[in-house]
C-alpha cells in the first residue's frame, strides 16, 4: 500500500514510542510469594494536527505526522525490519485501526487477518508477536491521538486471557549469576525487567563416594608389582612432555587447552622434526621390550 520512507534509519529493533510509562515493581517475600506495585506518570498527547482520513490516504503525510508525534517525546524513532524488509509501519496502521485499534484485534483474535496483507516469508512463525510488540511500541500512542482522538496518555489494556500463569512471553537475558538470569520481556508497549531463578539440582549420593575413572586407574595401579618395567612412551608423549612442562605456567588449570595447543604444535611440524621424537619414542619401545624379557626371565611376572 505504501513504502516507508529513507531517511529514518532502518534497524531490528525499535525504541519504546514513550519512555517511562510505566514502571512495575516486584518484590519477594520470605515464604516465596511475591507482590507488585504499578506506579505511572500521567502524560498528555500533542493535539492531532491531520484528520484520520487524510493520515490513512497519505503514506507521506503519515510518516510525516508519525515523526513529529514521536518527536515530541523526544524518543528515538526507527523503523524495525521484518523478514530483510522495512516493516511498512503505515500498512500496518490502516489494518489495525480499519479494525477498531490494537486492543480490538487482540480482543477478537484478528492478527491473522493482518499478518495475511504482508505476505511474510514462511520462514517467519512469530509474525502475529512481531507485528503486536512493534504497533504497541510505535503506533498505539499515535493510534490513540489520531484514531480515537484522545487527549490523556493511555496504556494498553490486554485482555485477562492474553497474559496468564503458564503463558509463553518473549524477552531477552542481560545478565547471569550462579542460580539464574536477569532478564527483560516485553509485555503490550511495557519492558518489564527481574530476575529468573534455577534451583540448583542436588545429587543424594556424595560424589566422594562414586567411584570415577581416575579413582579406579589408582586402584589398579596400585596392585602393580612395583618392579613391572615402565610402560613404553610414543614419540608424541616426548613432544608432549616437553612442551607440557613449558605451556602448564602459562595455561594453570587449563589442561583441555594445554593439550589443545600441542596438538597444534604437533601437527605442524615438519616430517624431520617429528622424526627426532619418533625415534626417541622406537629407543623407548626397544627399552621396554628388552626390559619385559628380563622382567619375566626373573619369574616375577604374575598375573595382573
Amino acid at each position: 500500500m505504501s513504502e516507508a520512507p529513507t531517511t529514518p534509519i532502518t534497524e531490528k529493533e525499535p525504541s519504546s514510542a514513550i519512555s517511562a510509562q510505566q514502571q512495575q515493581v516486584r518484590t519477594e517475600t520470605a515464604n516465596g510469594s511475591s507482590s507488585s506495585s504499578l506506579t505511572s506518570t500521567t502524560k498528555v498527547y500533542p493535539p492531532a494536527t491531520a484528520k484520520y482520513e487524510e493520515v490513512v490516504q497519505s503514506s507521506d503525510l503519515f510518516w510525516e505526522k508519525l515523526k513529529e508525534f514521536h518527536d515530541s517525546f523526544r524518543t528515538k524513532f526507527v523503523i524495525p525490519t521484518v523478514g530483510g524488509k522495512a516493516l511498512d509501519l503505515h500498512l500496518l496502521f490502516v489494518e489495525v485501526t480499519s479494525r477498531g485499534g490494537l486492543e480490538k484485534v487482540i480482543r477478537d483474535r484478528k492478527w491473522k487477518e493482518v499478518i495475511v496483507v504482508f505476505n511474510f516469508p514462511t520462514t517467519i512463525t512469530s509474525a502475529s508477536f512481531v507485528l503486536r510488540k512493534y504497533y504497541s511500541s510505535l503506533l498505539y500512542h499515535f493510534e490513540q491521538a489520531y484514531y480515537f482522538h484522545k487527549e490523556v496518555f493511555s496504556i494498553p489494556v490486554l485482555e485477562s486471557s492474553e497474559v496468564q500463569l503458564g503463558c509463553s512471553i518473549m524477552g531477552s537475558i542481560d545478565g547471569k549469576f550462579d542460580h539464574g538470569y536477569l532478564v527483560s520481556v516485553n509485555l503490550g508497549s511495557d519492558e518489564l525487567k527481574g530476575v529468573l531463578y534455577h534451583a540448583p539440582t542436588y545429587v543424594s549420593q556424595s560424589f566422594s563416594d562414586m567411584p570415577t575413572r581416575r579413582n579406579r586407574k589408582r586402584s589398579r595401579l596400585a596392585l602393580r608389582d612395583p618392579s613391572r618395567p615402565k610402560s613404553n612412551r610414543s614419540g608424541y608423549n616426548f613432544f608432549f612432555a616437553e612442551h607440557y612442562a613449558r605451556l602448564k605456567p602459562l595455561y594453570y588449570g587449563q589442561e583441555r587447552a594445554i593439550s589443545k595447543k600441542i596438538g597444534f604444535l604437533w601437527n605442524n611440524l615438519t616430517e624431520a622434526e617429528k622424526q627426532v621424537y619418533q625415534e626417541k619414542g622406537m629407543q623407548d619401545k626397544e627399552r621396554y621390550r628388552t626390559e619385559m624379557l628380563e622382567y619375566k626371565s626373573s619369574g616375577n611376572l604374575t598375573q595382573q
